[in-house]
């Protein structure tokens, strides 16, 4: 049974581009193990069958790593579902940081603070062996797949179901690092995003209330000046548009903090470390 790439293009075009579809057709193919996409690819009875269903959630805006259940991150496999974030590439220069940052410093303790998927815990311990890794999240679900993950990679990490607004600062250990991607999203931005987003991914972990935006910077700073040894370090992925505000909210703790912009020129991360200066 054919799988018409032109039919496919015409179906999604008020979606997507000609070029994204092509990539979504790809994408599509490669799963069944095809890689020629150049033409028509025929597909046996049961492949057709799962062709449709998923060119059926590509039109309802259904992001393409929830139909394949499927995620790159840091050039790691990860599962993913609707409990979970698609992890970003703007997470990936977070992690690669890190990575920079420790790849020479032994064994180091770090935490991951809404961990979801558990992409930055498991991609850190890929890459710092010698590291222990914890990850924290709210959502059970999240956890789920986040365990999934680690042992799909052969990693060791330690995940456990906290509140990031209501950490007890005694049950934690004090870390190396303390690393955050926290929901940053004011709600009136939802106007100005994708459907794919706003319909698909979960809002817990994508947006704050307006009236308080940073209160996750806010909680987990708290949490980082009891728990952060000596010389640790606290990263955060931030909201481009509040990065100045976010930065003065940390420093206003007694942090020295950075702002340091993605490969988009946008501010995207805070590095700060505790100033006893101060």
């Amino acid at each position: 049974m054919l799988a018409d790439k032109t039919l496919f293009k015409s179906v999604l075009n008020h979606i997507y581009t000609t070029d994204e579809a092509e990539i979504l057709y790809k994408m599509l193919m490669e799963d069944f193990g095809i890689h020629n996409t150049n033409i028509d690819v025929d597909l046996n009875e049961d492949q057709y069958q799962i062709y449709q269903q998923q060119l059926s959630k590509l039109q309802q805006e259904i992001p393409i790593q929830y139909v394949l259940a499927k995620a790159d991150f840091y050039r790691l496999k990860f599962k993913v579902s609707p409990a979970v974030l698609i992890p970003r590439p703007e997470t990936e220069e977070l992690v690669h940081l890190i990575i920079n940052d420790f790849k020479n410093k032994g064994v180091v303790e770090i935490i991951d603070i809404g961990t979801g998927s558990g992409c930055i815990p498991i991609a850190l311990k890929k890459n710092l062996s010698q590291a222990k890794l914890t990850g924290i999240d709210i959502s059970q679900k999240a956890l789920g797949i986040a365990k999934e993950n680690a042992l799909l990679n052969r990693v060791e990490v330690d995940f456990l179901c906290d509140d990031a607004l209501n950490i007890k600062t005694s049950n934690y250990p004090k870390f190396d690092v303390i690393v955050s991607n926290p929901p940053y999203i004011d709600v009136k931005e939802k106007e100005e995003m994708q459907n794919q987003v706003i319909q698909h991914e979960p809002h817990l972990a994508l947006f704050v209330e307006d009236e308080n935006p940073l209160i996750f910077y806010d909680k987990i700073t708290d949490f980082a000046l009891s728990n952060l040894k000596n010389n640790g370090v606290l990263y955060f992925e931030i909201n481009q548009n509040l990065s100045l505000e976010t930065k003065n909210l940390i420093e206003s703790k007694g942090f020295k903090a950075e702002i340091i912009k993605d490969l988009n020129e946008n501010d995207r991360i805070i590095k700060a470390i505790f100033s006893s200066e101060s």
